[in-house]
This record gives structure tokens, sequence and C-alpha cells, in this order.
């Protein structure tokens, strides 16, 4: 039986240093590849993340003021004051149904009341009064809030409802006299508003615009023929995304415009 020398054995298989530098240099040209790759994935998703995160708050500014506007009527004085980076309005901060009437006292006994009602120096109530039988003399009554009262205290601790037994949630007292009462009944709306003002909190800044219109669109500065308004919102992220090359980290910014019809 002839023996195989350690020499074919070694002539035979393994690989040379040249090779195996070779296959190294591959590797790491590839694992540097995919690297890069990696950290261009992530720079992406870091700074959709960030975008996200202002038009996020952008969608929910444009919103809350979109709301608060498509309620509003230049003609019935909602509106305050209209500046191009701020506005005052009146504001809808509550609501409920008059469910009882105080014998003496300018107060509604409220239910199914929502939102914040307060007696402030800024809120101001409208209430429907029916009146007498037909339409002619039906329309919204307005006032000031002296006092807010529990049921008890207030004087009015039961609804009027003949049918349904329940209890007002809270009582209102309003600046004015019983006589204005006249022509609320059991069952009238009752809203509660307050003068709000919107703006930029960066007063050098721009990042809120308004612009009014009136019924032709052309844009006016008249705040009781407004009709349309434009809101331009610009805004960066909290949080900071990595740039391509030797950039530092940056935020991110954007912009939304939305253009809001009044009630009237």
């Amino acid at each position: 039986m002839k023996r195989e020398s350690p020499h074919s054995r070694l002539d035979r298989g393994g690989f040379s240093v040249i090779e195996l530098l070779v296959y190294l240099i591959i590797a790491i040209v590839v694992v540097t590849g995919i690297y890069q790759v990696l950290i261009g994935q992530n720079r992406l998703y870091l700074k959709q993340r960030e975008l996200q995160d202002v038009r996020t708050s952008l969608r929910a500014a444009a919103n809350l003021l979109a709301f608060e506007l498509r309620q509003l009527s230049a003609a019935d004085s909602d509106l305050y004051v209209i500046n191009t980076f701020d506005l005052k309005l009146r504001s809808v901060q509550g609501t409920g149904i008059v469910c009882a009437i105080h014998g003496t006292q300018p107060r509604f006994g409220l239910y199914a009341t929502s939102g914040a009602i307060e007696a402030t120096t800024d809120d101001s109530v409208l209430v429907f009064a029916a009146g007498a039988a037909g339409t002619g003399d039906d329309g919204w009554v307005q006032s000031g809030i002296d006092r807010i009262y529990t049921p008890a205290a207030g004087g009015v601790p039961d609804c009027a409802w003949t049918t349904v037994s329940a209890n007002p949630d809270l009582v209102v007292e309003v600046d004015t006299t019983t006589a204005w009462l006249s022509g609320v009944q059991v069952g009238a709306p009752f809203r509660e508003f307050r003068t709000v003002q919107y703006g930029s909190y960066d007063e050098g800044g721009s990042g809120l615009v308004f612009v009014y219109y009136d019924v032709s669109g052309n844009v006016t500065a008249d705040l009781t023929q407004v009709k349309m308004v434009d809101i331009i919102l610009r805004g960066e992220s909290f949080g900071k995304a990595p740039q391509a090359g030797n950039l530092g980290p940056q935020v991110q910014e954007d912009s939304l415009t939305l253009r809001v019809s009044l009630r009237g």
C-alpha cells in the first residue's frame, strides 16, 4: 500500500494567502455597501418620521381653526378683529338644553350640557326664544353670564319635564331682567360663547397667516364682509433628522393651506 506524502495533501486542498486576501477584500466591499444602504434607509426613515410629525401637527391646527371659522357669521358680528397673523372671534365653548326656568330670577336649568360653560367676562350666551305661536317672533337672544350654580343652590333642582324625571346639570344666571326670558321655553337650545384669539406664538415669525375674502372673492380688511378665509400654516418638527454627507441634523419643515367658508 502506497503512502501519501504530506506535501501531496497540501497541494490538493486549502487556499493560498493571496486567495484569502482577495476574498477578504471582496467581503469588506460587500459589507460596506450593505452598511451604506442601511444608513441611507435609516436616514430616510428618520426624515419621514419627523415630516409626519410636522404634518400631523399642521392638520390638527388646521382642523381646529376650520371648525371655529365654519361656525362664524361676519354679518352677526362673530369676528372681532382680523389681522394677517392673528384674529379674534366668538367661539362656541358649550351647549345645553333649557330644562327649567327659575320663577323670579333670570336663571336657566340646563340639561345635556357639553363643553366648558363658565361665567367670565369673555363669556356670553345665545338662547332660542320661540315666543308665541308661529315663527314671526322667533329668534336668538344674547346675554352675558353672571353666575354658575349647582341645581340646588340656583333654586332649580329639577327639570320641568312632566314625562321624564331628571335633574339639571347646572344652573346659569344671565345678566338681564326676567322680562327678557318671556320668549324662552323649556326645551330651548342654549349656546355659550367665549372671546378667543388665534395667532402665531412667535410674534416675529409667520407660522400662521390669514387671508380674508369677501363674497366676490376679493381680499378684504372689512371684518363685516368676510365670507372666506385662507389659513396658511407653516411648521417644523420637534426633533431633527440626519442629513447626507457632512451636514448636521436638521429640523424638517412643511406647510399647509386651507380655505374655509364662513357660516353666513
